[in-house]
């Protein structure tokens, strides 16, 4: 039988030099690659945060719109409400008393006017984006405007009880149906001056009345004064967070 013999192999055996500049290769082949995916994970936050800040941008713009149009409602609601509490020492056995009495009542009383932020980016800056926002101030910033709007919406509470309140009110003193009965209402004009029926006739049916209407005025007058508070902040904050993260 014929038997193979292998040669021998003979590794030149590595010095100290060549071993330790494979270390070096081979660290700075781990370090460079670790340093490159965190160069990619930086750039890909950066990215999401400038996503998170110009959708936060878009919402604060709903914001702004739509705090103008509360204003303006709201202001418009104040108006015809301060025209009717000043009706509270009227001689109201006059038909043209009555008649404003009426009119006034339904431009005004239960009429809302309310303002609710576009908070779908806020919420998910809360939930999960909010640490993706470097910046300290900025996110010291956005925090500041949440609280803006927890305090509208406060102030909405009262405004919504007020309202509710005068408009019980109204239904008790008030035959609001007169509107559909052509002997009190013409679509033209409105209310007439005709003598239009009260429910309640006594010495504490109007000044209760009035009262109830009172408390809707400052009510209404509270939300405008925050929801004023809240517009030039938002508008700030637009301004400022387009500067800092150069967008337009």
């Amino acid at each position: 039988m014929e038997v193979h013999h292998h040669p021998d192999l003979h590794h030149k055996k590595k010095n100290f030099k060549e071993f330790f500049l494979e270390f070096i290769m081979i660290f700075l082949a781990v370090t460079l690659g670790f340093i490159a995916e965190n160069i990619r994970e930086i750039i890909t936050n950066h990215e999401t945060e400038k996503h998170y800040v110009q959708s936060l941008i878009n919402d604060l713009n709903e914001d702004t719109t739509h705090m103008n149009l509360a204003l303006r409602d709201n202001q418009s609601k104040e108006d015809s409400l301060k025209k009717l509490v000043q009706l509270a020492s009227a001689n109201f056995s006059k038909p043209e008393n009555r008649a404003k009495l009426y009119n006034y009542t339904s431009k005004g009383v239960g009429y809302y006017a309310l303002f609710k932020a576009n908070d779908a980016t806020m919420m998910q800056l809360k939930t999960s984006g909010l640490q993706l926002i470097k910046k300290g101030h900025v996110a010291d910033s956005i925090a500041s405007y949440d609280v803006k709007l927890k305090i509208i919406y406060a102030a909405e509470d009262l405004y919504t009880k007020a309202t509710n309140e005068a408009l019980e009110a109204a239904q008790q003193l008030l035959d609001l149906s007169a509107r559909y009965d052509t002997t009190y209402f013409d679509t033209s004009i409105g209310f007439k001056n005709v003598m239009l029926p009260l429910f309640e006739d006594n010495n504490s049916s109007l000044p209760r009345f009035f009262n109830k209407i009172d408390f809707e005025i400052g009510a209404t007058q509270n939300y405008i004064y925050n929801i004023r508070k809240g517009l030039p902040f938002a508008e700030r904050l637009i301004s400022y967070l387009k500067k800092e993260y150069d967008l337009k």
